[in-house]
């Protein structure tokens, strides 16, 4: 039976993870908040040997990445060199849930040859764990897959992510958005997880690899397939005003996923937004 360590294991996608992992011939190991700091190699040497570490231990939230950039960098970077060094001595592969890497590229869909522009402390935390998996697999041989997903949504996602804010706003009369026509690659949780458990059989040595829909949708889009799972209609007030360093528009190629993976999305983002809402409803 193949043995999994799942750091993180708390975290929204763990626990969705968890919830579907349990049904195959998988051992599990839960490594969440109260095992310990993912950044302290004592609590790596705590746990036992595993066959497979899936690292989503880490920090996540674009905005607090600005105010402390020094937390970042120790649950991101330190915290995935505690993984790889992990995986080193116990002989074991590492599937790493890396970020959205691409800042606003001119290319879209975008594949994984594109130039990475790390344009926030997040995604250069992001960007320095992946070296730190290249470097480790080339120069010891570890089996590691990185994987790259798009904005994830689902059921029980925390009230600051992108859908479940939205869903929260339109419980009231009216909503302000910042601007209608940003455009985002939205993966359902659900496609995510199967994703990473494919993953888990995957025999190359090192691949970095795209997970997300594949498509782009305007928030404007979104709102509108709200409206009609809700039913009702709100005022909208649009500012038409752009963060600094915001990200345009997000569109994943996921070709290499389908071929490499033998994965593609199951949930259009219809089906993925009455379905969430339909569970947080709950």
């Amino acid at each position: 039976m193949t043995s999994v360590i799942i750091s993180g294991s708390d975290g929204f996608i763990a626990k969705h993870l968890i919830k579907k992992i349990s049904k195959k011939k998988i051992k599990v190991i839960k490594m969440g908040k109260i095992f310990g700091d993912v950044s302290k190699k004592n609590t790596w040497d705590k746990l036992p040997s595993a066959d497979v570490v899936i690292h989503l231990a880490g920090k996540t939230f674009v905005p607090d990445s600005w105010k402390n950039p020094k937390i970042f960098f120790n649950s991101n970077v330190t915290g995935t060199k505690m993984a790889l060094d992990y995986c080193k001595k116990n002989d074991a592969k590492l599937i790493f849930l890396s970020s959205y890497m691409y800042g606003n590229t001119k290319k879209l869909p975008t594949n994984e040859r594109a130039k990475i522009n790390a344009n926030n402390p997040l995604a250069v935390t992001k960007k320095k764990a992946e070296d730190l998996c290249r470097v480790y697999s080339k120069k010891y041989n570890l089996k590691t897959i990185i994987l790259r997903p798009s904005n994830v949504y689902g059921p029980n996602q925390k009230s600051f992510w992108l859908i479940p804010e939205m869903i929260n706003k339109f419980k009231k009369k009216n909503i302000t958005i910042n601007n209608l026509l940003i455009k985002r690659d939205m993966i359902f949780v659900f496609d995510l997880v199967d994703a990473i458990i494919k993953s888990i059989y995957l025999k190359n040595k090192f691949e970095i690899i795209n997970i997300g829909s594949g498509k782009s949708y305007s928030i404007g889009k979104i709102i509108k397939l709200m409206q009609k799972k809700f039913n009702k209609k709100i005022l909208i007030k649009n500012n038409n005003t752009i963060r600094k360093n915001e990200i345009i528009e997000t569109q994943l190629d996921i070709t290499k996923a389908k071929k490499i993976l033998k994965w593609k999305p199951f949930w259009n983002l219809e089906n993925g937004l009455n379905h969430t809402i339909k569970l947080n409803k709950k």
